[in-house]
């Protein structure tokens, strides 16, 4: 009998240290939780200063300019002609022939805008020209119940 008693007791003895140890690893580990969310609180208001923000996008811009200068030098170094950027070029500005510094400027580009009146609008358009339900499917090559669907929807 004394060897079950010892069997017991030693079982007891581990299940308390387990239990000791978990409670320990919960309390470090909600102890680390409550830090990290007082940091997280405290990086929050930081972020929210438009002073800081102005800062970091003043630095990008510095960042950049000196970028820009860097290819630009490395540019010229490497081409015997003379490449110049005019920040203030418009394309209303721009010319063909080079300029006085005896670079290139791009022809102005032409742009052409096209707008397509969607399906829908086009069948209103016509159905307040006052043309029938059918005639509107049949020159929209669509079909009648989808015509009559979107003038009753807009009615």
């Amino acid at each position: 009998m004394p060897e079950k008693y010892s069997n017991e007791k030693g079982l007891y003895l581990m299940v308390s240290f387990l239990l000791i140890i978990s409670f320990l690893l919960h309390i470090v580990s909600l102890f680390a939780i409550f830090k990290l969310l007082q940091k997280n609180q405290g990086n929050g208001q930081e972020q929210n200063d438009p002073r800081e923000w102005m800062e970091l996008f003043d630095t990008y811009l510095k960042e950049i300019k000196e970028e820009n200068a860097r290819l630009e030098r490395k540019i010229s170094g490497r081409s015997k002609e003379e490449i110049t950027v005019n920040p203030s070029f418009s394309s209303s500005s721009a010319k063909t022939e080079p300029d006085q510094t005896g670079g290139y400027s791009p022809p102005p580009i032409e742009e052409k805008d096209e707008v397509e009146a969607s399906l829908q609008s086009r069948i209103l358009q016509l159905h307040h020209k006052g043309y029938s339900e059918t005639d509107i499917a049949r020159f929209l090559n669509c079909g009648k119940t989808e015509a009559a669907l979107v003038i009753k929807l807009h009615a």
